[in-house]
C-alpha cells in the first residue's frame, strides 16, 4: 500500500471478450502517475486471462470479485483462491453487498475469506455499508461497526475497507461529503480498535468523474471503488488523470 490513491474498478458481470479487449486497449493508453495511483481492475473470472495478457508492465493490478472461503472442495460453480492467484490476482473484493444479498454471505463467511486471502498474499478489499432503512433510522453506525467487529480479526496485517452505502450503489445517489467523511472517520476508529497494522479506507457508490474530485478532497479517503463508470473510458480517463 505504498500508493497515495487506490482506484478499484469493479466490472461486475459485464463485457464480452471483444468489448473487454477494446476497453483494455483504451485504458492502457491513459497516462497517469503510477507512483501515486494504483489502478486495480476486477473483471469476471473468464476475463482474467485477457487481463494477464495485457498487464505485464506492473502499472495495473488485477483483482477478483470473489472466491470461495475454502481452499478446495465440492463447491460446484465456485472458484478457488489458488486458481485466482495463478492469474496474478493480487487483490480481491470481499463481502460486496450484492454477494451478501444474492449469495447469502454472512459476516462469518466473510471473515473466513479475509483470513484465506491474507494467508495467500492476496490483498482483501472488504466492503461495508448500510441500507437506506438503516440510514433513515440512524442505525448505520452500529451496523457498520458490527460488520467490522465480526469480519475483521486483530491479527490481520493489511486491509482495504470500502465504504459502500447500499442505497448509493448504481442509483446515482451519493451521500453528502459530510456523511461520507463521518462514516470513513468512524471506520478508521473501528479498525484501529481491532489493531490492524496497515489499512486504508476508500469510498464506493455511484462514483463518477463528476464527483471523484470532491470525494478525494476528504482527508481520510484514500481512493474509490468504481462500478458502472469503470466501464466508460471517458470517465476512467478523467478519474485516472486527475490523480
Amino acid at each position: 500500500m505504498t500508493h497515495n490513491t487506490l482506484i478499484v474498478s469493479n466490472w461486475k458481470m459485464n463485457l464480452n471478450f471483444l468489448d473487454a479487449k477494446k476497453l483494455l486497449k483504451n485504458i492502457c493508453k491513459i497516462k497517469f502517475d503510477t507512483t501515486k495511483t494504483l489502478h486495480v481492475i476486477c473483471p469476471q473470472n473468464l476475463l482474467l486471462p485477457l487481463l494477464n495478457e495485457k498487464f505485464k508492465d506492473g502499472n495495473y493490478k488485477i483483482g477478483s470479485q470473489d472466491f470461495h472461503h475454502k481452499i478446495n472442495g465440492p463447491f460446484t460453480g465456485d472458484t478457488s483462491i489458488e486458481l485466482l492467484k495463478n492469474f496474478r490476482c493480487d487483490y480481491s473484493i470481499i463481502g460486496h453487498s450484492e454477494r451478501r444479498e444474492y449469495h447469502a454471505e454472512t459476516n462469518k463467511i466473510i471473515n473466513q475469506k479475509l483470513k484465506l486471502a491474507l494467508e495467500n498474499s492476496v490483498s482483501p478489499i472488504l466492503c461495508v455499508g448500510e441500507s437506506l432503512k438503516q440510514r433513515k433510522e440512524k442505525t448505520y453506525s452500529e451496523f457498520i461497526e458490527n460488520q467490522i467487529q465480526e469480519c475483521v480479526d486483530g491479527n490481520m496485517n493489511e486491509l482495504v475497507i470500502a465504504y459502500e452505502p447500499i442505497w448509493s450503489i448504481g442509483t446515482g445517489i451519493i451521500p453528502s461529503l459530510g456523511e461520507i467523511e463521518e462514516v470513513i472517520n468512524k471506520i478508521n476508529l473501528f479498525v484501529q480498535r481491532k489493531k490492524v497494522k496497515k489499512f486504508k479506507v476508500i469510498y464506493g457508490g455511484s462514483v463518477s468523474a463528476n464527483n471523484f474530485k470532491k470525494i478525494m478532497s476528504l482527508k481520510n479517503c484514500k481512493g474509490v471503488l468504481i462500478g458502472g463508470s469503470s466501464l466508460k473510458i471517458d470517465q476512467m480517463n478523467k478519474i485516472l488523470t486527475f490523480c
